[in-house]
């Protein structure tokens, strides 16, 4: 019913279906109520205009046009039909199975399509349509489907390929699900848009090609018709005897046109994420010139509302920013941070309403022409964002794009700015800036693309850096070195900062004022010391009373007993290094995991921690591969929306783990409870709950089976803090309930603070130290692990400013060669300061993981 609703909520859809409804009568029904057969000849009325006699006229040897043109009709829509069903068929069963299951079958089916690529369809068609007679038009309908499927199964075959990493794919493979049934469920469900647009198409195309043949004769034959064969009999006498030609053709031409209106319907109806109403196309007010900002003011924001159809994103933000000062916003998702920071810029789509002010000095920015604001972008307020990755240009090397910035408000020569790009990435950190310069920016790091986005945004010596969440997306050693970076940029241009986070620890570290947005109000603001020690409104209080702190306090549970559930030892895993495509060859290894050591027993939480690349996720994947874990075991992925099909309704996903064992999925409706969403939820879809019920819904899944053991991989780091200090909350109320174990993977070391009672870190695929919680973070004896701690943001302004930050220099090494001694030492403080025959036992000899304390293990030759 609700498929039926959004495709009828479309009147041009509705309007296609029911063209194509009466083409089809017409077609089928036409031939029966004519007087006349396609074949028989009126000698009397040749060439004769419609009349009562001949509805539609007749042609030039006399035969009745209406009876032609509907028995053409009626074989063109077969065709269309046969052909686009069966070449549909084919390259979705051919293109998931060649994508999903890969290996031999991937490359057979390449070389497959590829030798059928390579023969001329037309030639083929030409030499067999003519010599099939009587019913070889059937035939002439496989051998056109046979030859235009190729092209949709490698479409296929790319999208499968994007898909079988997605985490639902993932879960439905690691909960046993086999995989013809997750080829049928998951993947051909979730192409199923493509698919849909591609039968019209390939109707609409088949009925073309078969026009278009048998117009030079190489399709249909006569005395057989279709609408190919009228339009090429008719073509001659288009002008003096128009119905010989035109009904075949308005025909043609109205049927290709519904086709393609009913596959939008089709596509939008049977996507649950569809939105059926667009936003209208906004506008942009700017207030009546208000008085003058301060001297002292650079960028002053007063009553800026943000709109987009009727949902209200910024309302009546105000505030200013000083010279010189940090200005920290923040809030959760959906606050309205970021609008606001890109209506400053003009850079919000065309669907936004914007109303307010926004002034940079003397000029205002809401409502300013595009030459005003491309003189303004880049030279006088510059802009950090989140993703680097996304915004570079991925064709243009870095030095290019950081010149480009600099010419674009300089007289500077192409050699002049392609210099001071060079210089502006050595002031930034990064090595070998001149070699650098002509890397492209996937051939960055994460910390060297943003630090390149950085050397972009001071190039012109901004008054104003508005930087949207410059984090987010980086390890907290990394974090830790962009906001140092950050800062030093800051204080050297004179620049005023607005930093936009959701992290609150963030904030404390860097801001001068602090501006608190709900709902995309600001609620509150003042100095980030008053609003961090004595907030007023609620909302505030309830934001830093959710956030996980490193220096709290731990309650120890006990150690746990039994035998344990998990225990491995030297784990490791290589991954091949390829190149080539039919015919691969080695040209590498890559050394996801290359000794790891852990243990879990029955209740207890074990934290995993490392960087980005540390191998936490591939040792999480190869425990649940172990058949002795897997049978006991599910897992909790990092992105709620990602890991639950969106075709798929939430009784569907919880209840698929159960039917892969072959249970009764009749506990849906307790699970759901239990995790605190409703019995009712069960008949909706994913895209209908928040992130936090997602992931919820994502736990319940996990428990559907009764496991010993979940696997969370990062399960709340994409979810905001009141919503990550619930589901925590759940996690742990069900942990001491079901008696459950968890493995716990995380890059937030105070959220491990609070859940674990064990921690093991990770560095470049080895495990580096082992113990309670409560040692390891608060004593720690690897350089590193201090490392990661120090870099643990913690938001309460005076503790934060008065600690000991130790920032590791660069990036953890590549994964790709085997380090002979420690990996670490590269970046480790302790190796720095050692003499020369204590260095040459880092670089020869790998440390043992060793226990130097009781519980607490540890491989460093020089543990602190």
């Amino acid at each position: 019913m609700i498929t039926l609703r959004r495709f009828v909520g479309s009147k041009g859809v509705v309007a296609g279906a029911l063209v194509i409804v009466v083409l089809f009568l017409l077609g089928f029904l036409g031939p029966v109520l004519s007087p006349w057969t396609p074949t028989q000849v009126d000698y009397l009325s040749i060439r004769s205009a419609p009349s009562a006699a001949h509805w539609w006229g007749t042609n030039r040897i006399g035969q009745d046009i209406f009876a032609q043109t509907t028995y053409g009709l009626r074989k063109s829509l077969v065709i269309g039909l046969i052909v686009a069903l069966f070449s549909t068929v084919l390259a979705s069963l051919a293109g998931a199975a060649a994508g999903y299951l890969g290996g031999w079958t991937d490359r057979v089916l390449r070389f497959c399509l590829d030798l059928l690529l390579i023969f001329p369809g037309f030639l083929i068609i030409s030499m067999v349509a003519p010599r099939l007679k009587g019913a070889g038009w059937l035939v002439f309908a496989l051998l056109l489907g046979f030859l235009g499927w190729m092209i949709s199964a490698r479409i296929v075959r790319s999208m499968t390929l994007s898909l079988k990493e997605r985490d639902f794919v993932r879960a439905a493979e690691l909960m046993g699900v086999p995989k013809f049934r997750i080829i049928a469920r998951h993947i051909l469900p979730n192409v199923a848009s493509f698919l849909i647009i591609d039968t019209t198409i390939a109707v609409g195309g088949a009925v073309m090609s078969e026009t278009a043949l048998s117009y030079f004769g190489f399709g249909i034959q006569p005395p057989d018709v279709s609408l190919g064969t009228l339009i090429a009999d008719g073509t001659e006498a288009a002008i003096g005897y128009p119905w010989m030609f035109w009904f075949a053709a308005g025909l043609l031409i109205v049927f290709v046109l519904a086709v393609s209106l009913v596959g939008d319907g089709l596509r939008d109806a049977l996507d649950p994420t569809s939105e059926a109403a667009r936003p209208k196309r906004g506008t942009v007010t700017a207030l009546p010139r208000a008085a003058e900002p301060p001297d002292d003011v650079v960028l002053s924001v007063r009553d800026l509302t943000v709109r987009f159809g009727d949902t209200v994103a910024a309302d009546s933000v105000s505030w200013d920013l000083r010279r010189g000062e940090v200005l920290g916003i923040v809030g959760e998702s959906g606050s309205g941070k970021s609008v606001t920071a890109l209506a400053a810029m003009g850079l919000l789509p065309a669907t936004a309403t914007v109303t307010g002010s926004v002034r940079l000095g003397g000029t205002e920015l809401i409502g300013a022409d595009v030459r005003t604001l491309m003189q303004v972008r880049g030279a006088r307020v510059a802009m950090v964002f989140q993703d680097p990755l996304s915004a570079f240009t991925p064709v243009y090397r870095i030095g290019v794009q950081i010149a480009e910035a600099l010419r674009a408000h300089t007289r500077l020569s192409k050699e002049e700015a392609h210099a001071r790009a060079v210089e502006l990435l050595r002031s930034v950190g990064i090595p070998e800036p001149e070699r650098r310069a002509e890397s492209y920016p996937h051939e960055f790091s994460g910390g060297m693309r943003q630090r390149a986005m950085i050397a972009m945004a001071i190039a012109n010596d901004p008054d104003v850096i508005l930087a949207d969440e410059p984090t987010t997306a980086l390890d907290v050693t990394v974090q830790a070195q962009v906001l140092d970076l950050l800062r030093k940029a800051q204080r050297e241009t004179g620049a005023a900062l607005v930093l936009i986070s959701h992290d609150l620890g963030v904030i404390a570290g860097i801001a001068d004022r602090v501006a608190v947005m709900n709902g995309g109000k600001v609620v509150e603001e003042g100095p980030a010391e008053q609003v961090f020690a004595r907030p007023r409104e609620s909302y505030t209080k309830d934001l830093l009373a959710a956030v996980p702190r490193l220096d709290a306090a731990i309650e120890p549970r006990g150690p746990a007993h039994g035998a344990p559930l998990v225990e491995v030892s030297g784990l490791r895993k290589t991954f091949p290094l390829t190149r080539g495509s039919a015919f691969k060859r080695r040209i590498g290894t890559v050394y996801a995991v290359d000794g790891v050591d852990l243990t879990i027993r029955p209740g207890e939480t074990l934290g995993l921690v490392g960087e980005s690349g540390s191998g936490k996720t591939t040792t999480l994947f190869e425990l649940l591969r172990m058949p002795e874990v897997r049978e006991n075991a599910q897992i909790v992925f990092q992105d709620p929306m990602s890991s639950l099909d969106p075709r798929m309704t939430v009784g569907e996903i919880i209840a698929e783990p159960l039917r892969a064992k072959g249970l009764p999925a009749d506990d849906v409706p307790h699970l759901l409870e239990q995790v605190g969403l409703k019995p009712e939820h069960a008949s909706r879809f994913p895209h209908e709950f928040s992130g936090g019920q997602r992931q919820r819904i994502g736990i319940a899944r996990a428990l559907s089976v009764r496991p010993k053991l979940v696997v969370l991989d990062e399960p709340v780091s994409a979810l905001d803090v009141t919503v990550q200090a619930d589901i925590l909350d759940l996690l742990v109320r069900l942990r001491d309930e079901l008696n459950l174990a968890y493995l716990f993977v995380s890059h937030d070391l105070a959220v491990v603070r609070q859940i674990a009672d064990r921690v093991s870190v990770m560095y470049l695929g080895r495990t580096v130290e082992t113990g309670d919680t409560a040692t390891v973070l608060g004593d720690p004896l690897h350089p590193y692990t201090k490392a990661l701690i120090s870099a643990v943001p913690i938001p309460d302004p005076a503790v934060e400013r008065a600690r000991e930050h130790l920032l590791l220099p660069g990036d953890p090494p590549s994964p790709f060669q085997r380090h002979e001694g420690c990996p670490f030492r590269g970046r480790c403080p302790v190796y720095a300061e050692l003499p020369a025959t204590d260095r040459r036992r880092c670089e020869t000899e790998p440390p043992a993981h060793e226990e130097r304390r009781t519980g607490h293990r540890v491989a460093c030759h020089f543990p602190l």
